[in-house]
């Protein structure tokens, strides 16, 4: 049986982040992927600001588009656009971003296996024992960042998380007249989709366009991307690459630590329920867990709980704060496309959030007295039905 320090399931951002930051640390790491890479992942593609900060590493090798505007519109309605001077976020593609990332984890001296699917689990205290096509490896912890169905969670027993929101997506070819038309924006429709919005989002040869809301709305998805498309005036027979996902919402104190495994990203529902965007929380989480293994590897801690204790500081307060927004966004759509319209101090602070220059905690504090009113309407909403 071969064996590591550390076995990382999943080469996403999180799963290559810890990987990456262990090996730098001379940890002996194994990172496991079912897929064959490069490999294709449903999702928008888009990493802001705050999440390439956080990522720590140049990603000018994928970026395909830097975004600087956004098409912001209500229930289809005429949009208006609002921008910045400073770029607001890097448009990727997965299959292109992750294999990149898996590529940099190798070169920190990571061993990485694709197509290698975790197919049978054991945990004692100390170790955790796993097989993956056959093949038999050990290490003492076992870092799950494979993802909303991954089977370290389910395997490792761990709760089910805070539930799922969903979406729909497709590609659309561009032609140069698209192609400059969204060469450095995206586009954004509040106000139609039950926990969620639409989007456009453009990448080098193509747009990127979906739909994600609440789990209920499911089966609607596929007509509202056909409105979509009208909205945009996009011929929907054109699309290609139509698949649907489900988003990890994760649910507050949800454990993250059972013995020597750790859950990291989507894995432990990290989702951001605002902006549905997880890369930010996936290097984010990747980057504590790789810290909280070091100091196991290195004899300053006996377990994991470091990083039990750093999620629920750092990254699920962020969240919390998060549904907060997203349920008054949900609820008063209206008011609140026109104060991002009208106000440049409020278009300010949503550019600090995706620029990671604030983050919601930050916001909250700067409202004062208001920010125990936004909590108490929020908590009131959230207790009517279809709130979440």
């Amino acid at each position: 049986m071969n064996t590591y320090d550390a076995i990382v399931a999943g080469a996403g951002p999180a799963g290559s982040t810890a990987a990456r930051l262990l090996a730098k640390q001379g940890a002996r790491v194994l990172l496991l992927d079912k897929a064959r890479f490069p490999r294709d992942k449903p999702c928008g593609g888009g990493v802001t600001l705050a999440a390439a900060r956080e990522g720590d590493i140049d990603l000018s090798p994928v970026i395909e588009r830097t975004i600087h505007k956004v098409h912001v519109s209500l229930r289809h309605g005429k949009p208006f656009v609002r921008s910045s001077e400073l770029p607001l976020a890097y448009m990727t593609q997965r299959s292109r971003l992750d294999a990149y990332l898996a590529e940099q984890a190798v070169a920190a001296g990571v061993e990485f296996r694709d197509g290698h699917g975790i197919r049978e689990l054991v945990i004692d205290a100390n170790s955790v024992a796993v097989r993956a096509n056959g093949d038999s490896y050990q290490a003492g912890t076992l870092i799950g960042a494979d993802g909303a169905n991954g089977i370290v969670a389910k395997s490792a027993g761990f709760v089910a998380s805070g539930g799922a929101a969903v979406a729909l997506e497709a590609n659309f070819p561009a032609d140069d007249s698209l192609a400059d038309r969204w060469a450095d924006a995206i586009a954004l429709d509040f106000g139609g989709t039950p926990g969620g919005y639409a989007w456009l989002f453009p990448k080098g040869d193509h747009l990127n366009i979906g739909i994600g809301g609440w789990r209920y709305i499911g089966p609607t998805l596929r007509a509202r991307l056909a409105t979509l498309c009208r909205f945009l005036e996009l011929d929907e027979s054109k699309l290609f690459g139509l698949r649907g996902y489900h988003l990890p919402l994760r649910a507050p104190d949800a454990p993250v630590v059972r013995g020597p495994v750790l859950l990291a990203g989507d894995a432990a529902g990290m989702v951001d329920p605002l902006s549905g965007e997880g890369i930010h929380a996936a290097f984010w989480s990747g980057r504590l867990a790789a810290e909280s293994v070091g100091r196991v590897l290195a004899g300053e801690a006996r377990d994991l709980q470091s990083y039990e204790a750093a999620v629920r500081g750092q990254i699920e307060r962020e969240l919390v704060m998060s549904r907060k927004l997203q349920t008054l966004f949900q609820r008063f759509p209206r008011p609140c496309v026109a104060v991002m319209r009208r106000s440049d101090r409020f278009w300010g602070a949503l550019v600090g959030f995706v620029r990671g220059t604030t983050d919601y905690t930050q916001f909250r504090r700067r409202l004062g007295p208001l920010a125990w009113a936004i909590d108490g309407a929020a908590a009131v909403v959230s207790t009517r039905p279809g709130a979440s």
